[in-house]
């Protein structure tokens, strides 16, 4: 019988919340034992949902690792900057470590957390949940049967939806560089670049241009007449597209782990409690015109040169009326296409002389459930990466999915490239 890992959550927000359900679902796996948080509230109610004792609820990282080792692992789940920071101490204590992506913000400290959990020898795993999906690890299967030859091309898309720009990275905290110290690229689509590399491994990125830019959320495009917020003192409120009221009022559970947490100590909280907030101090009702985005982009274009002369491709646009990630792999000897969100792709196998000069078979997995990650689903891959972490852990053979820290490394540097390209107009060498 496998071992119950016990780990403690480092982090008390919504994406290390996701990953501790499975001690939730499957208690035999997991067993969540302590809390870090400066946060009281977020304290209490994650204390209270995994049955953790107050004794083993910490203010920060500097207060916890001088207590005894008392779990197997961590499981970081702390606002981008403070991945590196908050990780060292616990590798040093002899914790292993599951890591939100992305796991570092610049290259210095990326390079610096890879060397400690090299030296402390400890099993570390970055969190890109997507290569845990059916439908890309489908994927993946297929390019490593050889069913589509050698890679020529990756294309690939992510169409950010309308209502989460506006929620995580105009209003929200992933909004300005200098809150959370990450651009767009990085914060949002380095489980995208991460799918690229992941794809075309065993050949190594070489160079990397990109372009983008912010084109709608600049103070110039604002509405004529509209207001700071658009519950207080915008007209436009029941017809942009855009409105507080329209995305948190009407639909509030969709994103209540951001738009309601500044809320969490109350109690009974009413409809017109919700909408004296966000006329007056939630940062979730101002005008998104008005939100300093410090340079952020809400477009971006990718080009990767790879060493054995294949290329991949890859567009951010934020904005969109639906969310969307497509993929297309073309090989010498067919390709590959499909949408994440329908759960569909199509096999096509180059083959002269028959009706279309080429066969294909057409896949559906028929998944249900959250595609975008706004309940923490993520087709399906937040579980299954925190039951392979356990797995891992326990001896077992990784998945193809595993991303263990030495493998996320390579796409993290890529987004550095490419975002220093984007700044800087240049093609920039990858050095891994």
């Amino acid at each position: 019988m496998e071992k119950q890992i016990t780990a403690v959550i480092v982090g008390a927000g919504n994406r290390a919340d996701v990953y501790s359900k499975l001690a939730l679902n499957y208690p035999e796996k997991l067993k969540i034992v302590g809390i870090v948080d400066p946060d009281t509230v977020r304290t209490k109610i994650m204390a209270e949902k995994y049955g953790v004792s107050e004794e083993n609820c910490f203010k920060s990282v500097e207060e916890f690792v001088k207590h005894d080792k008392m779990a197997d692992a961590v499981i970081n789940g702390t606002m981008d900057h403070l991945h590196v920071e908050t990780s060292i101490p616990v590798l040093k204590k002899g914790y292993d470590l599951l890591l939100e992506k992305p796991f570092a913000v610049n290259e210095d400290e990326l390079r610096k957390l890879v060397k400690v959990a090299n030296e402390e020898k400890r099993k570390v795993l970055i969190c890109h949940v997507l290569r845990y999906t059916p439908f890309y690890s489908a994927i993946k299967k297929h390019v490593l049967n050889g069913e589509i030859g050698d890679i020529i091309s990756i294309e690939m898309c992510e169409h950010v939806s309308y209502h989460h720009m506006a929620v995580s990275y105009v209003r929200g905290k992933w909004a300005s560089e200098k809150e959370c110290h990450a651009p767009m690229l990085l914060a949002k689509c380095c489980h995208d670049i991460d799918l690229m590399m992941w794809m075309m491994k065993g050949t190594n990125p070489k160079s990397v241009v990109s372009f983008g830019d912010d084109f709608q959320f600049v103070p110039s495009k604002k509405p004529e007449g509209a207001g700071t917020r658009c519950m207080k003192d915008c007209p436009h409120m029941e017809d942009c597209r855009y409105s507080a009221y329209s995305h948190y009022i009407l639909k509030p559970k969709r994103w209540w782990q951001y738009t309601w947490k500044c809320l969490e100590g109350e109690e009974n909280v009413t409809l017109e409690r919700q909408k004296e907030s966000m006329a007056t101090d939630n940062p979730y009702g101002r005008c998104v015109w008005d939100c300093e985005r410090d340079g952020n982009v809400d477009h971006q274009s990718v080009i990767v040169n790879f060493e054995n002369g294949a290329t991949g491709t890859f567009n951010l646009v934020g904005g969109a009326a639906e969310a969307e990630r497509n993929i297309h792999i073309v090989g010498t000897h067919g390709e590959i296409k499909g949408t994440f969100e329908k759960s569909k792709y199509i096999v096509r196998r180059i083959k002269p002389g028959s009706e279309n000069d080429y066969v294909e078979d057409e896949y559906d997995l028929n998944i249900t459930g959250d595609m975008t990650g706004a309940h923490g689903g993520h087709g399906g891959g937040d579980l299954r990466l925190a039951a392979d972490f356990v797995d891992y852990l326990n001896g077992n053979e990784p998945s193809i999915s595993c991303t263990e820290i030495n493998d996320s490394t390579v796409s993290h540097l890529v987004v550095f490239a490419a975002d220093r390209s984007r700044r800087n107009g240049t093609i920039e060498k990858i050095n891994l």
